[in-house]
């Protein structure tokens, strides 16, 4: 996929451009003249991947911001089509704003709004996509639109919390690193040198910091090749996962399935297809082994509810629920209920952990600075000790 800047006049002498993503020349021409524009300058972007990576970042606050916009938009009676005309005269960016031209005109072709995202970037990520195809199946796309917009703020307001609690810990870990490697270059040795004219041995907490400090740049230039590599395995995408959140991370996914699929029944898509949609959208190896023993049950003539009370990945008392909810043919209902029961449980773990985390980290941090106080001072009272 190359980038393309074009610059072209429409029938009434008005001069336009913009950013454009086509694989051929040829393409961009014929997109620009069904838009009754007539093209007098095209190039290729320089760099146009990293043009693309840019224009891709902090795609979850702006996807939250524009699923607000488009449901409180619809929710207010406007058409969906002058308000993405709305989208595409307030955005700034002259990337994205060709990228929400090129939505208005799939719409105004008769295509969903589903449809016309894709290939959008930032891409919108596969739960929005679901959310917006249960919500114009069910008629309900603004309240979609307004939950999508909820959970991809909590989400983006979590991780920015997380990077602020992080951040002086991480300030005081790289200039603990730096001193360490500075002693190690002009203090430790002057230690080293004077104890074997002694015929003494450095303190081992003093050796520990002299070796540490001594292979740090190795270190670094090991991280250095290292995260490319795992870019280029994991096809670009890598994940950092901070510890302890991984019951978070479990919980959020528990929400998201249960709300994808309350909704997808709601919209009246039968359980076989939601389930196959389910496994599209969900790519992680728990939930989506979890998923497929759901979809050979529902295949088989069972029950769901034998699936979720035999899994480990499921919480029993929530599968329980359904279990007396699918008796009484009301499982869209329950799974409504139970995402919204993970939701409150969810915020309430969202909260908690950076109180926990914070004084870990400085608790660690403290030791650290400690541990090279105390490597610096032993030398000091061992040296006293053999002069005497």
């Amino acid at each position: 996929m190359t980038l393309w800047r074009w610059k072209a006049v429409d029938e009434l002498g008005k001069i336009h451009q913009g950013l454009i993503k086509s694989t051929e020349k040829n393409r961009v021409i014929a997109r620009l003249r069904s838009r009754g524009l007539y093209l007098f300058r095209l190039r290729g972007v320089t760099l146009d991947t990293l043009w693309i990576w840019f224009n891709s970042r902090q795609a979850l606050i702006y996807w939250a911001r524009s699923a607000r916009k488009i449901g409180t938009l619809l929710e207010a009676g406007i058409p969906l089509l002058t308000i993405l005309n709305i989208l595409e005269e307030k955005e700034l960016n002259i990337f994205r704003k060709n990228e929400w031209q090129e939505v208005t005109l799939k719409v105004k072709d008769g295509n969903d709004l589903s449809f016309g995202l894709k290939g959008f970037i930032p891409a919108p990520g596969p739960f929005v996509e679901s959310m917006i195809i249960s919500g114009e199946r069910s008629g309900t796309l603004a309240v979609s639109m307004i939950e999508v917009a909820d959970q991809l703020e909590e989400d983006y307001f979590f991780n920015r919390k997380i990077k602020s609690t992080l951040f002086y810990p991480s300030l005081l870990l790289v200039v603990a690193l730096v001193i360490v490697y500075t002693l190690s270059i002009v203090i430790l040795p002057m230690y080293e040198t004077l104890f074997q004219g002694l015929n003494a041995e450095l303190p081992f907490v003093t050796q520990m910091l002299l070796k540490l400090g001594k292979g740090l740049p190795y270190l670094v230039f090991l991280v250095i090749i290292a995260v490319p590599l795992c870019a280029t395995i994991g096809k670009g995408k890598i994940s950092w996962a901070f510890p302890g959140t991984k019951r978070i991370r479990r919980q959020r996914t528990w929400q998201q399935f249960c709300t994808l699929l309350a909704r997808l029944l709601n919209a009246g898509i039968p359980l076989m297809e939601s389930m196959i949609l389910l496994g599209q959208i969900f790519r992680e190896k728990e939930i989506a082994r979890f998923i497929e023993e759901m979809r050979k049950a529902v295949q088989e003539g069972k029950r769901i509810t034998s699936v979720l009370g035999d899994s480990k990945f499921f919480p029993l008392e929530a599968a329980k629920m359904l279990e007396v909810a699918e008796e009484s043919g009301r499982l869209s209902e329950m799974f409504g209920y139970i995402a919204q029961m993970f939701k409150r449980e969810l915020e309430e773990k969202l909260q908690q952990y950076p109180k926990v985390l914070e004084p870990l980290l400085v608790l660690g941090m403290a030791g650290l600075v400690g541990l090279i106080a105390v490597g610096m001072l032993l030398p000091i009272f061992d040296l006293s000790m053999h002069i005497q």
